[in-house]
C-alpha cells in the first residue's frame, strides 16, 4: 500500500504549478469596487467571505472527456501524466458573507487558453442556493450559475455534500471520511469563464491554509436528474469516481476579485 503521504504529495503536483507561477494575476493596486446588478442589488467587489467550510475534490479523467466540457470556449485542457486531464470539485458552505450566506457547489477543469501563461480552473457548472449569489455570479463573471438546493455537512473528519435540482432529483453527491493530512499554505484561485462570448480569467485571492489528504475514502455519485450538469458530470466519468486528492478548510477566507477579459 502505498505511504499516504506519498500519494499526497504527489497528487498535489497536479495543481500546484497553476498557483505557483509569477504574480502576474496578483492584484497591486485594485480600489475597491460596486456593481449594480440587474435587480438594482448593489454589490461590493472584491466580494470578501468571512466565515466558510470548504472541501476541494480532485479527481482525473480522459483528455478527450475533458475537452468535451470545454467545447466552444477556445480552452483546452491541461494534459498530465498518462493523458490525463483534471477535474476539480468545489463543495463550499458560505456562512458569513458580502452577499449573504449561501451554499455552491463547482464543477471545473483545468484548462489553458492560448496565450496565457498560467492555467486555471474552467467554471463548467457552479450551482447556487441563493438568488443574488447567482445573479452577481453570472451578471459580473459569466460563471454558468443556476440556483439548486445544496446540503453541506462536515462532523470532525466525515464530510457530505447533496445536490438537487428544483424538482429534488440528485444531480450528484460527494460523501467520504478524510484520512491522513498534511497542512498546505493558502494557494489563490484561479478561473475562466465566459461572458459576453470573451474569456474571463479572475483570481480568488485565499487567506487561509488547509489541510490535504487522499481521497480513497471518498466517492461521488451522479444521480438521476435530467439537469445539464448531470450529463456533464457523467461526461467527465464521475459516478463512482474517487479522488486522487482532498484538501479541506474551515475556517476558510477569500477574497472574490473582478475578473480581466483575455
Amino acid at each position: 500500500m502505498a505511504d499516504p503521504g506519498d500519494l499526497v504529495t504527489r497528487a498535489l503536483g497536479i495543481l500546484a504549478e497553476d498557483h505557483m507561477k509569477g504574480d502576474e494575476t496578483r492584484p497591486t493596486d485594485l480600489p475597491l469596487q460596486r456593481r449594480v446588478l440587474s435587480d438594482g442589488t448593489e454589490c461590493p467587489l472584491p466580494i470578501r467571505y468571512f466565515d466558510v467550510q470548504c472541501l476541494v475534490a480532485t479527481f482525473l479523467t480522459d483528455l478527450d472527456r475533458a475537452a468535451e466540457l470545454l467545447k466552444g470556449t477556445g480552452l483546452l485542457a491541461v494534459s498530465q501524466e498518462a493523458g490525463k486531464a483534471v477535474v476539480v470539485l468545489y463543495c463550499i458552505e458560505y456562512r458569513i458573507t458580502d452577499i449573504g450566506p449561501y451554499n455552491e457547489v463547482g464543477l471545473t477543469v483545468l484548462a489553458e487558453a492560448p496565450g496565457d501563461p498560467t492555467p486555471a480552473n474552467y467554471v463548467v457548472n457552479l450551482p447556487v442556493t441563493t438568488a443574488v449569489a447567482n445573479r452577481a455570479g453570472r451578471e459580473i463573471w459569466g460563471y454558468n450559475k443556476f440556483v439548486a438546493a445544496i446540503d453541506v455537512n462536515g462532523d470532525g473528519k466525515k464530510f457530505s455534500t447533496l445536490l438537487r435540482d428544483t424538482e429534488n432529483e440528485m444531480i450528484g453527491a460527494l460523501e467520504g471520511r478524510r484520512g491522513v493530512s498534511v497542512p498546505v499554505p493558502p494557494a489563490d484561485i484561479l478561473t475562466f469563464s465566459l461572458l459576453k462570448g470573451r474569456v474571463i480569467k479572475t483570481l480568488i485571492r485565499v487567506l487561509t491554509p488547509s489541510c490535504a489528504s487522499g481521497g480513497d475514502s471518498f466517492v461521488f455519485k451522479v444521480g438521476t436528474s435530467n439537469h445539464p450538469m448531470t450529463n456533464n458530470l457523467r461526461t467527465v466519468a464521475l459516478d463512482g469516481a474517487r479522488p486522487v486528492l482532498v484538501q479541506y478548510a474551515d475556517p476558510f477566507q477569500a477574497l472574490l476579485f473582478p475578473g480581466r477579459a483575455l
